[in-house]
């Protein structure tokens, strides 16, 4: 096996054909069709099925790709450190983040911070399934969500399966979220009760919050079920809010709150409660990047 090798299959499993891989990577077709089956007789198994589209992983093949994903990303750390010592050290930082979450200043930050401009900081903002995904197939090496006490259980158990683990790093109280035209706007402290006359929209992005919201909102005895709104954008989301009389309930880390004119305010008298934290792969040693930016969320949430 050669780490070349690896590289072919990456490509290959990223772009799902071997011929547009084969031109990416600047090598011919037969060449990389006979480096993917070196990798399969030499392990005595199958990565790929062949399919008139293209190729497909197979259950085998998606493991096999975690693993050397894994493999060459330490190379790749053993070349950057130790190799041509004399050139400027690379700072690379690859993070997931949960879109309700605005971790901006906190890039700017570091790249006001450190003296190296060999810099790459990729930063994906998506649901909490795909955060999951991105940190348990190492496209991302950390990555942030918020999630309930409610949810909890559920999110052990996803995060259980896929070998990570979740760092806690702040909780706080439900807030529900109003504009000015909310006849609650003024409030310092909401009651459930205030909320029974009232339409209720949400973030439901992905299918797992659209199952726990349903949990959460059934908690709140003055929740109005036949007035709900659902939507999966958090611009729509804040214009409706801005818009109407209308709220929202979420963590109070949610970015909504930067949007002129709207309010967080804690709901009190509930028992849900919002833990936001880092995950990453177990037994897994953090780079120094990772470490600095986990370093600077935590200061900006113990700030709040």
């Amino acid at each position: 096996m050669q780490i070349n090798q690896l590289k072919y299959l990456i490509e290959v499993a990223e772009t799902g054909s071997i011929n547009k891989a084969a031109q990416n990577l600047f090598v011919s077709q037969p060449n990389l069709s006979n480096a993917i089956a070196k990798l399969e007789n030499e392990f005595n198994i199958k990565i790929f099925n062949r399919t008139n589209r293209g190729v497909e992983l197979t259950k085998e093949g998606k493991e096999f790709l975690n693993h050397a994903k894994y493999i060459v990303n330490q190379v790749e750390n053993i070349e950057n450190m130790y190799s041509n010592l004399s050139k400027e050290k690379k700072f690379i930082l690859d993070v997931s983040c949960a879109k309700s979450f605005d971790v901006s200043d906190v890039l700017i930050k570091i790249y006001s911070e450190i003296n190296s401009k060999n810099i790459k900081i990729a930063l994906k903002e998506t649901h909490r399934e795909n955060v999951v995904q991105d940190v348990a197939n190492m496209d991302s090496e950390i990555g942030i969500i918020i999630v309930s006490n409610l949810q909890e259980k559920l999110w052990n158990n996803i995060l259980e399966i896929h070998k990570l683990e979740f760092n806690e790093i702040s909780k706080d109280k439900m807030h529900i979220y109003v504009g000015e035209k909310n006849p609650l706007y003024n409030n310092e402290i909401i009651y459930p009760h205030e909320l029974k006359d009232l339409v209720c929209i949400y973030l439901a992005e992905e299918p797992i919050s659209v199952l726990s919201y349903n949990v959460e909102i059934n908690t709140i005895p003055y929740f109005n079920k036949k007035k709900a709104i659902y939507l999966n954008d958090k611009e729509t989301i804040a214009n409706f809010i801005l818009g109407t009389d209308v709220y929202t309930f979420a963590s109070v880390w949610n970015s909504i709150d930067k949007t002129k004119g709207i309010r967080a305010i804690p709901l009190v008298d509930t028992n849900v409660e919002f833990k936001i934290g880092w995950i990453k792969r177990k037994r897994e040693e953090l780079s120094d990047e990772a470490k600095l930016f986990i370093e600077l969320i935590t200061q900006k949430l113990n700030q709040k």
